[in-house]
C-alpha cells in the first residue's frame, strides 16, 4: 500500500500528528507533504490518501479546502482518511469535523479522526495569543494530542 499524507500545519501540531501517523505505517511506502510549503506528488501514484488540517477561527486551512475541492474526482477513486486537529473534545470536535469536510468526501472515507490539538504559545503571534487566551482562558502551552486516536485511525486504514 502506498500512502500519501497531505496536511497543513501552521504551528506544527498537525505536522506532529502526520508524522505519528507515518510512523504507524512503518511497513508501508509512506510520504508526508505539508501542502503549505511543498508541491504535491502525482496523486495517481498512491492508493491511499490521508488528509488533515487544523481549526483556525472555525475553519480548516484554505489550502486543504482548495486541495480536496480541486481533486475531488481523483480522491473519490482512492482509499481516503480524513483527520482534524483541534482542542475541542468529543461532540464539539466532531461538530467541527462535520463542518470542515464535504459530505461526499466524508461518506467515501474509510477513516475519520479528531486527533487532538495543542496551544503552542511560543509559536503564536500576539493576536493569536490574545484570541486563544480570551476564548480558552489559557495562556500556557498545552498538548492534548490523542495518541490512542492516532492508533485507532491508522488501524482502520490498515484493515480496510
Amino acid at each position: 500500500m502506498k500512502i500519501l499524507i497531505i496536511y497543513a500545519s501552521q504551528h506544527g501540531t498537525t505536522e506532529k500528528v502526520a508524522e505519528l501517523l507515518a510512523e504507524s505505517f512503518k511497513n508501508y511506502d509512506v510520504k508526508t507533504v505539508n501542502i503549505r510549503d511543498n508541491t504535491l506528488p502525482p496523486l495517481n501514484d498512491y492508493d491511499t490518501i490521508l488528509i488533515g488540517g487544523s481549526i483556525h477561527a472555525g475553519r480548516i486551512q484554505g489550502k486543504i479546502k482548495k486541495f480536496y475541492t480541486q481533486n475531488m474526482d481523483i480522491l473519490l477513486t482512492k482509499k481516503i482518511g480524513l483527520f482534524l486537529c483541534c482542542m475541542e473534545k468529543d461532540k464539539k470536535a466532531w461538530d467541527e469535523f462535520e463542518v470542515v469536510y464535504p459530505e461526499e468526501l466524508k461518506k467515501h472515507a474509510i477513516a475519520h479522526g479528531c486527533l487532538g490539538g495543542e496551544f503552542l504559545f511560543d509559536k503564536m503571534n500576539f493576536f493569536e495569543k490574545f484570541i486563544i487566551k480570551k476564548i480558552s482562558g489559557n495562556d500556557e502551552t498545552i498538548s492534548q494530542i490523542d495518541f490512542e486516536g492516532i492508533k485507532n485511525f491508522s488501524d482502520r486504514i490498515k484493515t480496510n
